[in-house]
């Protein structure tokens, strides 16, 4: 059987580079103590059994990453490995 045509979404390079430029100036406008303390609070959470939602909220309003909360929290527990048994 003949495999559909699929159309791939391409992104010009200019729009990628102006969201690499917005980032980068949100990072630069943010507090970095504020993030640095609730990427902790994300990590101290983990540790626990407390729930993770308000302290990512935190993070996000601190205007921390989701890359930079993923690293906590893979910092944290790990990242999956798919096991081929």
């Amino acid at each position: 059987e003949k495999e559909p045509h699929l159309d791939l979404l391409r992104i010009d390079e200019t729009v990628a580079r102006r969201q690499v430029e917005k980032l980068s100036a949100v990072k630069h406008r943010r507090d970095a103590a504020k993030v640095k303390k609730a990427l902790g609070a994300i990590a101290e959470a983990a540790r626990g059994t407390d729930n993770l939602m308000p302290p990512i909220l935190d993070a996000v309003r601190a205007y921390a990453t989701i890359g930079e909360i993923c690293d906590t929290l893979r910092g944290v527990f790990g990242e999956y490995q798919e096991s081929f048994s």
